[in-house]
C-alpha cells in the first residue's frame, strides 16, 4: 500500500509555511526597499556631482554664474539653468503647481510635519527624473554663494530629492533627501541629526557613509 500525507497533515504543513511566510516577508520587503532606496541616493549623488562638474566646465565654478537672491521662481530659474541641460529628465516642471510634489503632507524623520510644501511652492525649480524621483532646486538667497546654512559656509544652493516620487512615505530620511552644491561639488547636508527621534536632515550623507538605513537611537 502507498504511503502519503493525510490532509489534515497538508493543511497543517501550508498553515506553517503561511505563518512563517507572513513573519519573514515584511523584513524582505523592508530590506528588499532599504536597498533600492540607499542605491538611489548613492546613484543621485554621483549623478548631481556629474552634472555639475559638466555646467562647471561651459560656465564656470557656480559662485561665478549669474542668478538673483530673493525668495522667488525667477531666481530659482536663474540658477538652475546652468545645472538642467546636464540631467535626463522625464519632465520639467519649472515652477508649476502640482508637478512634482506629494498630496498629503511631508514628514521628517521623527514624523512631524515638514514646514514646505514642494507640490504648490513656486521658490524651487522642480523636475522629474527619469527613474521618477522628484527633483526641487533653490539657490540659497545669495548672488555669491555667501550664505551658512547648518554650520555650513558658501553654500550656493539646496537640493531635495523624494526617491520615489508622490509615493509614501514622503518623510526626511526614508524617501527624502537633502545635498548642498557647493560652487565646485555637491555635498550631503551635513547636520548631525540622522538619528531616530531627529528631523533627519543629514541622512543623505549617512547612507553615503555607512552604505544602509540602519539609523542609531537618539
Amino acid at each position: 500500500m502507498k504511503k502519503g500525507f493525510t490532509l489534515a497533515e497538508v493543511l497543517i504543513t501550508l498553515g506553517i509555511i503561511g505563518i512563517v511566510a507572513a513573519m519573514t516577508l515584511p523584513t524582505v520587503i523592508n530590506d528588499s526597499t532599504e536597498r533600492e532606496t540607499v542605491a538611489k541616493v548613492k546613484k543621485f549623488y554621483s549623478v548631481m556631482n556629474q552634472a555639475l562638474l559638466m555646467a562647471i566646465s561651459k560656465h564656470g565654478y557656480v559662485d561665478e554664474w549669474t542668478f538673483c537672491a530673493e525668495k522667488k521662481a525667477e531666481c530659482a530659474a536663474q540658477f538652475v539653468e546652468n545645472i538642467k541641460p546636464e540631467l535626463k529628465l522625464a519632465r520639467d516642471c519649472a515652477d508649476e503647481i502640482n508637478c512634482a510634489g506629494a498630496a498629503e503632507q511631508y514628514k521628517t524623520l521623527d514624523g512631524n510635519d515638514y514646514s514646505v510644501d514642494y507640490k504648490t511652492s513656486s521658490y524651487f525649480y522642480k523636475m522629474i527624473l527619469i527613474d521618477g524621483s522628484y527633483l526641487w532646486i533653490r539657490n540659497n538667497y545669495s548672488t555669491t554663494c555667501a550664505n551658512s546654512d547648518s554650520g555650513t559656509d558658501n553654500v550656493c544652493g539646496l537640493i531635495w530629492i523624494d526617491t520615489n516620487g508622490s509615493k509614501k512615505p514622503n518623510k526626511l530620511g526614508i524617501d527624502v533627501f537633502i545635498f548642498f552644491i557647493m560652487k565646485d561639488r555637491v555635498i550631503a547636508h551635513p547636520k548631525d541629526d540622522c538619528k531616530k527621534g531627529k528631523t533627519g536632515w543629514r541622512c543623505s550623507a549617512y547612507i553615503l557613509q555607512h552604505d544602509n538605513m540602519k539609523y542609531p537611537a537618539n
